[in-house]
């Protein structure tokens, strides 16, 4: 998956669904359901929710489990969902994403499958394994992670956070015994 820092560069979009060869079985599903395929992307793309991803992992469960009710509750996914009698496609699709959207996180498949408990429309999914970083790669998730930062607010926000940001970092490496 692509890494590189710049604007999110954790952000899913169809373009990582046409690059996966598995991943583009399913752009037909997405492409033919357009307002509930921009609300998955959007939904997976909102930090707390891949805070939610991630959170779910780290408590045994699928990353699925961590978002499932979010996407059923969704107007737009939640109506594919109820209404459509072949939407047993959009939700291997909605897997799929979780799985590129894993990738970029850093994680990785472990082949095995977990229960969703508490969904309505999905039962079993993926579970994941948190890849090691090397210092490249923990180098360009932290300049994506700023650069997210610096998406949020106003300027004046922009310029409290900064200074709140290096003080913690002064402070830290004071308390490391590093220099600033």
């Amino acid at each position: 998956m692509d890494r590189t820092p710049g604007r999110g560069c954790a952000l899913l979009n169809i373009g990582d669904f046409k690059r996966d060869s598995h991943a583009a079985k399913y752009v037909v599903e997405l492409d033919a359901r357009p307002q509930a395929s921009d609300r998955l992307f959007w939904l997976l793309n909102d930090p707390a929710n891949e805070q939610r991803l991630v959170d779910a992992e780290l408590n045994g469960m699928p990353a699925l489990a961590g978002v499932a009710r979010i996407l059923e509750d969704d107007p737009e996914i939640g109506d594919v969902l109820e209404s459509d009698p072949i939407s047993l496609r959009f939700r291997q699709a909605v897997g799929v994403a979780i799985k590129l959207k894993m990738a970029k996180l850093g994680w990785e498949s472990t082949g095995k499958k977990g229960a969703v408990k508490g969904a309505r429309h999905f039962t079993k999914a993926e579970r994941y394994e948190e890849q090691p970083w090397d210092a490249e790669a923990y180098k360009k998730r932290a300049l994506a992670a700023l650069d997210r930062v610096a998406q949020m607010g106003d300027a004046a926000e922009h310029e409290e956070t900064g200074r709140f940001l290096m003080e913690a970092l002064a402070e830290t490496r004071r308390a490391e015994g590093r220099p600033f």
